[in-house]
Protein backbone atom coordinates (compact mmCIF):
# COMPACT_ATOMS: atom_id res chain seq x y z
CA UNK A 1 0.00 0.00 0.00
CA UNK A 2 1.27 3.43 -0.86
CA UNK A 3 1.20 6.42 1.35
CA UNK A 4 -1.23 8.19 -0.94
CA UNK A 5 -3.66 5.32 -0.86
CA UNK A 6 -3.67 4.97 2.91
CA UNK A 7 -5.99 7.92 3.68
CA UNK A 8 -8.45 6.72 1.03
CA UNK A 9 -8.43 3.24 2.55
CA UNK A 10 -8.98 4.59 6.08
CA UNK A 11 -11.76 6.82 4.78
CA UNK A 12 -13.48 3.84 3.11
CA UNK A 13 -13.01 1.79 6.28
CA UNK A 14 -14.51 4.53 8.47
CA UNK A 15 -17.42 4.95 6.01
CA UNK A 16 -18.02 1.21 6.04
CA UNK A 17 -17.98 1.11 9.87
CA UNK A 18 -20.35 4.10 10.05
CA UNK A 19 -22.72 2.41 7.59
CA UNK A 20 -22.66 -0.75 9.66
CA UNK A 21 -23.32 1.26 12.85
CA UNK A 22 -26.28 3.05 11.19
CA UNK A 23 -27.76 -0.26 10.04
CA UNK A 24 -27.27 -1.72 13.49
CA UNK A 25 -29.04 1.28 15.07
CA UNK A 26 -31.96 0.92 12.64
CA UNK A 27 -32.29 -2.78 13.42
CA UNK A 28 -32.12 -2.04 17.12
CA UNK A 29 -34.95 0.48 16.78
CA UNK A 30 -37.10 -1.86 14.67
CA UNK A 31 -36.48 -5.43 15.74
CA UNK A 32 -37.41 -8.04 13.19
CA UNK A 33 -40.17 -10.41 14.28
CA UNK A 34 -38.86 -13.85 15.00
CA UNK A 35 -40.75 -17.06 14.35
CA UNK A 36 -41.55 -18.87 17.56
CA UNK A 37 -41.76 -22.62 17.53
CA UNK A 38 -44.00 -24.15 20.20
CA UNK A 39 -43.39 -27.70 21.19
CA UNK A 40 -45.86 -29.63 23.34
CA UNK A 41 -44.93 -32.87 24.93
CA UNK A 42 -47.48 -35.09 26.60
CA UNK A 43 -45.76 -37.16 29.21
CA UNK A 44 -47.97 -39.63 31.07
CA UNK A 45 -45.95 -38.88 34.19
CA UNK A 46 -47.28 -35.34 34.12
CA UNK A 47 -50.07 -34.89 36.67
CA UNK A 48 -52.31 -32.94 34.27
CA UNK A 49 -52.03 -35.53 31.51
CA UNK A 50 -52.55 -38.42 33.94
CA UNK A 51 -55.60 -36.75 35.50
CA UNK A 52 -57.10 -36.08 32.05
CA UNK A 53 -56.56 -39.67 30.92
CA UNK A 54 -58.13 -41.03 34.12
CA UNK A 55 -61.11 -38.65 33.84
CA UNK A 56 -61.77 -39.51 30.18
CA UNK A 57 -61.46 -43.23 30.93
CA UNK A 58 -63.92 -42.90 33.80
CA UNK A 59 -66.40 -41.00 31.61
CA UNK A 60 -66.14 -43.70 28.92
CA UNK A 61 -66.79 -46.40 31.51
CA UNK A 62 -69.82 -44.53 32.89
CA UNK A 63 -71.13 -44.07 29.35
CA UNK A 64 -70.74 -47.78 28.54
CA UNK A 65 -72.50 -48.85 31.74
CA UNK A 66 -75.29 -46.34 31.13
CA UNK A 67 -75.75 -47.54 27.55
CA UNK A 68 -75.93 -51.15 28.71
CA UNK A 69 -78.68 -50.35 31.22
CA UNK A 70 -80.59 -48.31 28.62
CA UNK A 71 -80.36 -51.23 26.18
CA UNK A 72 -81.61 -53.61 28.88
CA UNK A 73 -84.50 -51.27 29.68
CA UNK A 74 -85.43 -51.02 25.99
CA UNK A 75 -85.45 -54.83 25.71
CA UNK A 76 -87.70 -55.04 28.78
CA UNK A 77 -90.15 -52.57 27.21
CA UNK A 78 -90.21 -54.63 23.99
CA UNK A 79 -90.90 -57.82 25.97
CA UNK A 80 -93.66 -56.13 27.98
CA UNK A 81 -95.29 -54.81 24.80
CA UNK A 82 -95.26 -58.31 23.31
CA UNK A 83 -96.77 -59.74 26.51
CA UNK A 84 -99.66 -57.28 26.32
CA UNK A 85 -100.16 -58.01 22.62
CA UNK A 86 -100.49 -61.76 23.26
CA UNK A 87 -102.86 -61.12 26.17
CA UNK A 88 -105.00 -59.10 23.75
CA UNK A 89 -104.89 -62.01 21.27
CA UNK A 90 -106.04 -64.36 24.05
CA UNK A 91 -108.73 -61.81 25.02
CA UNK A 92 -107.47 -61.84 28.61
CA UNK A 93 -105.59 -64.43 30.62
CA UNK A 94 -105.52 -66.23 33.93
CA UNK A 95 -102.88 -65.86 36.66
CA UNK A 96 -101.42 -69.20 35.54
CA UNK A 97 -100.90 -67.83 32.00
CA UNK A 98 -99.26 -64.69 33.41
CA UNK A 99 -96.84 -66.87 35.39
CA UNK A 100 -96.12 -68.85 32.22
CA UNK A 101 -95.39 -65.59 30.31
CA UNK A 102 -93.05 -64.40 33.07
CA UNK A 103 -91.29 -67.76 32.97
CA UNK A 104 -90.85 -67.66 29.17
CA UNK A 105 -89.74 -64.01 29.04
CA UNK A 106 -87.88 -63.47 32.31
CA UNK A 107 -87.05 -66.52 34.42
CA UNK A 108 -86.13 -69.16 31.82
CA UNK A 109 -85.95 -67.12 28.63
CA UNK A 110 -86.98 -69.23 25.63
CA UNK A 111 -86.30 -67.49 22.31
CA UNK A 112 -88.18 -70.09 20.22
CA UNK A 113 -91.37 -69.66 22.26
CA UNK A 114 -90.99 -65.87 22.18
CA UNK A 115 -90.67 -66.04 18.39
CA UNK A 116 -93.87 -68.13 18.16
CA UNK A 117 -95.71 -65.67 20.44
CA UNK A 118 -94.55 -62.77 18.24
CA UNK A 119 -95.70 -64.55 15.06
CA UNK A 120 -99.10 -65.25 16.62
CA UNK A 121 -99.50 -61.62 17.74
CA UNK A 122 -98.41 -60.33 14.32
CA UNK A 123 -100.88 -62.70 12.59
CA UNK A 124 -103.69 -61.47 14.85
CA UNK A 125 -102.80 -57.83 14.08
CA UNK A 126 -102.88 -58.59 10.34
CA UNK A 127 -106.30 -60.26 10.71
CA UNK A 128 -107.61 -57.21 12.58
CA UNK A 129 -106.25 -54.89 9.91
CA UNK A 130 -107.80 -56.90 7.08
CA UNK A 131 -111.18 -57.01 8.90
CA UNK A 132 -111.02 -53.26 9.49
CA UNK A 133 -110.18 -52.67 5.81
CA UNK A 134 -113.07 -54.87 4.63
CA UNK A 135 -115.50 -53.07 6.98
CA UNK A 136 -114.33 -49.71 5.65
CA UNK A 137 -114.86 -50.88 2.06
CA UNK A 138 -118.39 -52.15 2.88
CA UNK A 139 -119.39 -48.72 4.12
Amino acid sequence: MHLTEEPKFIGKLVASVLTMLREWQEQKGHPQPQEQIHRHSFDIKSSKVFTTVVAVSFLCLVSLVGNYFLWQSKQQYKDDALKFRIIRVWRGCSPKEILWLNDVFDIHRNEKTIKLIKEKADGYDLQLKSKADSLMQNK
